[in-house]
């Protein structure tokens, strides 16, 4: 079986590096990208299950990155956010860019692992 590909952009290199342990431990393949224009270099390039983004970030914040991810890329994986400032809810706007769930920050691994999981309809079963 092919690991699930996560790309987590986040500008937070310290806690990108914790997501990415975290989701490796768990089976998935992880790649980051420090910010926006990064992130959009790499699902330019390979194909994505997920990816991870924070909306808050120098040069490119998160709904640009969005922005532009939807009107350049052909094959746009879900997105999950992880934010500090946004609710738990998903607004319209979101759920038009791609956007599957939030996270609010700071992170509980434990709780990132499921949301991920959910995200990519890959739910424990009892």
């Amino acid at each position: 079986m092919n690991q699930r590909q996560i790309l987590i952009v986040d500008d937070d290199e310290l806690l990108s590096e914790m997501l990415k342990l975290t989701l490796e431990l768990e089976g998935f393949a992880v790649t980051t990208a420090l910010n926006g224009a990064e992130g959009l270099d790499q699902v330019r390039s390979r194909e994505f299950d997920l990816v991870v983004l924070d909306l808050v970030m120098p040069r490119m914040d998160g709904v640009k990155f969005l922005r532009i991810m939807n009107d350049t890329v052909d094959r746009r994986p879900p997105v999950l956010v992880i934010s500090a400032s946004a609710g738990n809810q998903l607004g319209d706007q979101h759920r038009a860019l791609g956007v599957v769930g939030v996270a609010r920050k700071p992170l509980d691994p434990g709780g990132l692992v499921q949301r991920v999981k959910a995200a990519l309809g890959e739910q424990k079963r009892a």
